[in-house]
């Protein structure tokens, strides 16, 4: 690189020169003096430079004011199934999601609003992805004004034992976006979807007598939807998630758990301090044991143990987590949880064999300070 740097300092001198020369008649014929035209011309120059950097201090300002995001994530259950199981093989360890509702919600992505409904998902046996049993529902829309629609559509069941049986499915998703820098006008959905299972067992006739593990009679629902809070020029985000359970059944209803009420949680941010929240209301349930008594479950979280008498060996730890981790800033601007309504532990000869957690719930909204420009 060493050699080209005289010709590059002549080839500058000589373009300062050529624009001197020609800058002299000019002068010339104004009257200007050369220093005081050359004071002009930086003043010009900073007064240019001045003004685009305010442009784009602006431009940038204005986009932080409109920028934020959503996530929102419904689902009937997550069964994680040890290679301990009798009658699983492979030696792996299965992951089942069944029945998902969520969105995304990003002004600095391509697709600003996101709304999915899957009916199962997580990996099966050998590492198998178990997606494409059924098929997941998208409506992508943004960043352009747009409605994207996915009508309720039924689904076959496909067979996927030793894992789990589901009858008929049905889900559908919508999401719908107003434009560069805008906002859903008042409280209409941006993003909702559903995803719906009917007569879903879990781990089927593997233990020997007892039936499924985990068996939830008649229709469960998993539903999520997103939508602005307008204030005059402002908006916040509230994004809900809620879970539509049936009763369940545990070792082919030896322990049964009825459903009184369904659980549900609100993320709520404004941007104004103080003004973020989770509104979490909790499912109500009410669980019967082997003997017909009703066993009562510590609501702080804490296990309990319950026997089943015609098998030692078999363990159930049954709890209620509620919500296991939550944020909300006292800024106003971001509010986030996660819960679980139900969570069983079996296991076998000391063994855990499977983790299941009933109806999870995720909720994240972020806005700017102040609220969202629209």
């Amino acid at each position: 690189m060493t050699p080209h740097a005289p010709a590059t300092v002549r080839r500058t001198a000589l373009a300062v020169s050529t624009a001197l020369i020609t800058a002299l008649p000019v002068l010339a014929v104004s009257g200007a003096p050369a220093g005081a035209a050359a004071r002009s011309d930086a003043a010009s120059s900073a007064s240019a430079t001045t003004d685009a950097l305010a442009a784009r201090a602006g431009k940038k300002k204005g986009t932080q004011k409109y920028h934020h995001r959503a996530k929102v994530g419904s689902q009937v259950l997550r069964a994680i199934v040890l290679d301990q199981t009798p009658g699983i093989e492979g030696g792996k360890v299965v992951d089942l999601r069944v029945g998902r509702a969520a969105a995304n919600i990003n002004t600095r992505k391509e697709n600003t609003a996101v709304s999915t409904s899957k009916t199962l998902g997580g990996r099966g046996l050998a590492d198998n992805d178990l997606s494409g049993l059924l098929t997941a529902l998208v409506a992508k829309v943004g960043p352009a004004k747009g409605k994207e629609a996915v009508p309720s559509q039924t689904l076959v069941p496909v067979p996927a034992q030793p894992l789990l049986s589901l009858g008929v499915s049905t889900g559908d998703t919508m999401a719908r976006w107003n434009g560069p820098k805008k906002c859903v006008p008042g409280r209409k959905a941006v993003t909702s979807s559903t995803s719906s299972t009917a007569d879903l067992a879990v781990l089927p006739s593997v233990i020997p007598g007892f039936g499924s593990l985990l068996g939830l009679d008649g229709t469960v629902s998993a539903i999520q939807k997103t939508s602005y809070l307008p204030k005059k020029k402002k908006a916040g985000l509230k994004a809900v998630a809620t879970t539509a359970l049936a009763d369940i059944g545990l070792f082919g209803d030896m322990v049964n758990v009825e459903v009184v009420a369904d659980p549900k949680m609100v993320a709520v941010a404004t941007g104004r301090p103080g003004k973020a929240k989770i509104t979490y209301t909790p499912a109500v349930l009410e669980i019967t044991g082997p003997d017909g008594s009703p066993v009562p479950i510590p609501t702080d979280g804490a296990p309990a143990e319950i026997g089943i008498p015609t098998n030692p060996l078999l363990g159930l730890t049954i709890q209620f987590p509620g919500i296991i981790s939550e944020k909300v800033t006292d800024n106003g601007r971001m509010a986030k949880a996660k819960s679980v309504t139900l969570r069983l532990v079996l296991s076998l000869a000391g063994q855990v064999i499977a983790d299941v957690a009933v109806a999870p719930l995720q909720t994240k909204v972020k806005v700017p300070k102040g609220g969202i420009t629209c």
